[in-house]
């Protein structure tokens, strides 16, 4: 089956293995064990064979190059995810270390009058700065959501398609050159039989393998359909969000949440009382 590979061979974990079960086990199950056997270790050998160039393989110049390029970027957009993550973990922090110390600058008005138009002036600045990166973290979030399901979900998917077609190659060629050493070998009745026998399983293999090809290029065609849109969506949303939030203008940041549905939320200890109250305060 596509599923096998070279790691799934550990019989320690085949619930065969034990003496008991395979004592019990009726005819066709046995048969059933026989033929999986058989065809893991034509896998391994083909595999191994193809690592020491001892056997050919089938190679299909366009579709490998597609999986490479696919392989690559899903490495590219996880090290993208990574940074992006890091990115909102560090300024979320930042907007609690503001939060705090504008707390910190209003409590001080009290206790030092005569510093108190400069403590509402900082407390005023980091006010702003705390709303606006409220914005920015929550833009920062659906970037990372985004490209969460990109390379978790979508291109996660995507792949394991890929490793489905890669095993059913190997598969294949495993048969493949089977049945041309039967054909090159000596023709005796032995030989004749067991290439009609082989034959059988070879043209199996090849459907599948065909079919899954067919498979691997459909979902890549549909992955860089979705990224294309969905990136391109997203790569936008956070440059313009970046920028508003970097040129000052508060207004323009809450435009673009509005028009990408993204909602804030409030940070580790938020507290609007304290702003109202504050804000009530400077406006009497």
């Amino acid at each position: 089956s596509s599923g096998i590979n070279a790691e799934s061979g550990n019989l320690s974990d085949n619930p065969f293995v034990s003496d008991k079960k395979c004592l019990t086990l009726e005819p066709p199950k046995l048969e059933q064990i026989k033929k999986w056997t058989i065809t893991n270790y034509k896998y391994t050998k083909q595999l191994v064979g193809e690592k020491l160039g001892n056997t050919t393989k089938t190679v299909d110049k366009d579709t490998d190059e597609r999986i490479s390029d696919l392989k690559l970027q899903k490495l590219q957009f996880a090290a993208m995810l990574r940074e992006s993550r890091a990115l909102h973990t560090k300024f979320e922090a930042l907007l609690t270390s503001h939060q705090l110390l504008r707390t910190q600058f209003n409590t001080m008005v009290a206790h030092a009058p005569e510093l108190g138009e400069q403590l509402q002036a900082n407390s005023t600045t980091h006010l702003i700065l705390e709303r606006n990166g409220k914005g920015l973290l929550g833009a920062i979030k659906s970037f990372v959501d985004s490209l969460n399901t990109l390379v978790n979900v979508t291109m996660q998917d995507t792949i394991l398609t890929v490793k489905n077609y890669e095993n059913a190659r190997i598969e294949y060629d495993a048969y493949r050159n089977e049945v041309t050493n039967l054909q090159n070998a000596p023709q005796t009745d032995a030989n004749k039989n067991k290439l009609l026998e082989i034959q059988v399983t070879y043209d199996d293999r090849k459907r599948k393998w065909e079919r899954l090809m067919q498979d691997t290029h459909t979902k890549m065609n549909l992955l860089n359909e979705n990224k294309n849109t969905v990136m391109k969506q997203q790569l936008e949303m956070f440059n313009s969000a970046v920028i508003a939030y970097f040129s000052g203008n508060g207004e323009q940041l809450s435009d673009i949440l509005s028009e990408y549905h993204i909602k804030t939320r409030k940070l580790s200890g938020d507290d609007d009382a304290t702003s109202k109250s504050f804000l009530a305060r400077q406006e009497g």
